[in-house]
């Protein structure tokens, strides 16, 4: 198997903690993604009274990081992660904290998954597709939608190319030097080719995160194309497409 671009970066992997700049707008690697875990719970209000039944996979999970908040936060639904990279897997495995439920982990081969097909109500894609090549990324939409089952959702986190503080940060950070960054539209069309029903797109990150008291103002500025990072939401039809 070929060795995943961050495999490299398992051992030492800090989310990009280690760029000036992002470490001034928010003190750590789990600000940044309580910022979309806040968004998440806001825009979808039954993840807080899901139950084990419920099931949500974290599709480029990396370290797990964001499955780790949300077991931390209490959040009880099933978890899952897969990640191309081996390493950043076994990563996950010996930083999850001792006493909290795991989550079940896979690797990826590519874009695909060994992971039975309609089996997820929700599947997140956070900050994955700046790193996939573009000709490969209309695979990973199409992964996503055979593992949703029918009316699940699909959730993609990304970096914002028209913030210049976005690209700056992109452009003096190891993690990123292979990135290509893709607009929104960019992802609703493919959504939509997907056939993926109806993409609706928020902006996120207009203020530092390390700022969660002015967490109102940032839902209140969600429909500027602005901020830092954006997460465009769609979801599975419930019936096959006609024809």
């Amino acid at each position: 198997m070929t060795q995943a671009e961050f495999d490299h970066y398992s051992k030492a992997y800090g989310a990009g903690m280690e760029n000036p700049v992002k470490g001034l707008l928010g003190d750590s690697a789990d600000a940044y993604l309580e910022v979309k875990l806040r968004w998440l719970l806001h825009t979808y209000r039954h993840l807080r009274s899901a139950d084990e039944t419920y099931r949500l996979l974290d599709y480029g999970c990396g370290a797990a990081d964001m499955l780790r908040l949300m077991t931390e936060s209490g959040l009880r639904f099933n978890k899952s992660g897969c990640d191309i990279s081996a390493g950043m897997l076994q990563e996950a495995e010996e930083r999850w904290p001792s006493g909290l439920p795991r989550p079940s982990l896979h690797l990826q081969d590519g874009a695909k998954t060994q992971l039975p097909s309609d089996s997820f109500d929700m599947v997140l894609i956070t900050a994955v597709l700046h790193h996939v090549p573009v000709e490969e990324r209309f695979d990973v939409y199409a992964e996503i939608r055979r593992l949703l089952r029918p009316g699940g959702h699909v959730v993609v986190f990304e970096h914002n190319p028209i913030n210049p503080v976005t690209r700056y940060v992109v452009a003096h950070t190891p993690i990123d030097q292979n990135a290509i960054l893709l607009r929104a539209r960019e992802v609703i069309a493919a959504l939509r080719q997907a056939d993926f029903g109806d993409p609706e797109t928020s902006y996120l990150m207009f203020l530092p995160p390390r700022l969660k008291l002015l967490w109102p103002l940032e839902l209140g500025l969600g429909w500027l194309p602005l901020g830092a990072q954006y997460a465009v939401a769609a979801q599975r039809p419930t019936q096959a497409p006609p024809g």
